[in-house]
């Protein structure tokens, strides 16, 4: 069974576990499919919009097919969600990501 299949599996028993969720959507970027993984995680982010780890990995996404637009918004998004939960160590991660994507 895949890393893939055991998330799947996993999740078909805790359907709303957001980490789960999130593994999956990183899973299915492995295979190359960049489009499904940001459908997937963006849909997390809208049912779970404080899920603050997902916005630095979907802007990098966003990169990845040239959508440098929704890239910038997500890391924009990400960084006021940091500085709401009081985490600097994303909030720098995020912000540095769209430092060198205005650059």
């Amino acid at each position: 069974m895949t890393r893939k299949e055991q998330i799947q599996s996993m999740l078909a028993e805790q359907p709303s576990d957001t980490f789960l969720q999130y593994a999956l959507a990183i899973e299915i970027a492995k295979t190359g499919d960049i489009i499904t993984a940001i459908q997937h995680t963006s849909k997390l982010l809208k049912q779970t919009p404080d899920y603050l780890g997902a916005y630095y990995q979907l802007g990098k996404w966003y990169e990845a097919i040239q959508d440098f637009e929704a890239a910038i918004s997500t890391y924009q998004q990400g960084i006021k969600l940091a500085a709401t939960q009081n985490n600097t160590k994303a909030k720098n991660e995020l912000e540095q990501a769209l430092w060198l994507i205005e650059d």
